[in-house]
């Protein structure tokens, strides 16, 4: 397969819905910058035993790509300290990514397939699950997978990531920004994977969504709203 092209993109919004339980803690926006994070991170280490559960593993991401300081970065650092021991299509469970769409819709689609995966392996009844809504901007430049020549092949698989995990581990070894490609889950229309936090330029908190699980299916999505807003 020849090397895809790369495609420039700069205060790039999109779209990431994520459950409303993550992240917990404040430590990535509390600190001035990466030298402040490494201090305090050492000293919380210490003292507060389940950083780890409620942080993630610093360790995964190089000091080079940590994002601090910026009003919302706990939310990205946790798609790259917080890892799917299974990884996904474009991770694996030696990295994270920060997973988005230029379109909310597609965010919503994919999060519903893999939240509908989730909730039926692990066979959960009924239930609502409360998901929120993140609005960010990037500047990256992105290897391009939705030309013709990729869209045929196994990166696209529908229910396996084995091909398409292999390709992002070497994409990793070139140093690459991230992936820009085609949603399978909303066809027509791209979805990115960022490999470094620091590429988020801003990022703030949107909508709060409420999905309904029937104990097979997600079958509602319905928006939150405070009552007189």
């Amino acid at each position: 397969m020849e090397q895809p092209p790369l495609t420039g993109y700069e205060q790039q919004k999109c779209y990431r819905v994520v459950p409303s339980r993550y992240p917990t803690i404040n430590l990535f926006e509390d600190v001035a910058n990466e030298d402040e994070l490494e201090a305090v991170w050492a000293i919380e280490a210490m003292t507060n035993s389940r950083l780890n559960e409620q942080a993630g593993d610093l360790n995964r991401v190089p000091k080079a790509d940590w994002l601090t300081g910026l009003p919302g970065c706990n939310a990205v650092m946790a798609a790259f300290t917080h890892i799917n021991p299974e990884g996904a299509r474009f991770t694996t469970r030696d990295f994270g990514g920060y997973y988005c769409a230029p379109l909310l819709d597609t965010s919503v689609k994919e999060t519903v397939y893999h939240q509908e995966r989730l909730l039926g392996y692990t066979d959960e009844p009924p239930q609502k699950i409360q998901m929120r809504v993140l609005v960010a901007a990037f500047d990256a430049q992105l290897l391009d997978i939705t030309g013709p020549d990729f869209q045929e092949s196994l990166l696209y698989n529908g229910t396996s990531y084995a091909y398409s995990q292999i390709f992002a581990n070497e994409q990793k070894l070139r140093d690459v920004d991230g992936i820009r490609y085609l949603s399978v889950r909303h066809p027509g229309h791209d979805c990115y994977v960022l490999y470094r936090p620091r590429l988020v330029t801003q990022i703030l908190q949107s909508k709060h969504l409420e999905y309904h699980w029937n104990g097979n299916a997600i079958t509602n999505v319905l928006e939150i709203k405070l009552y007189g807003e």
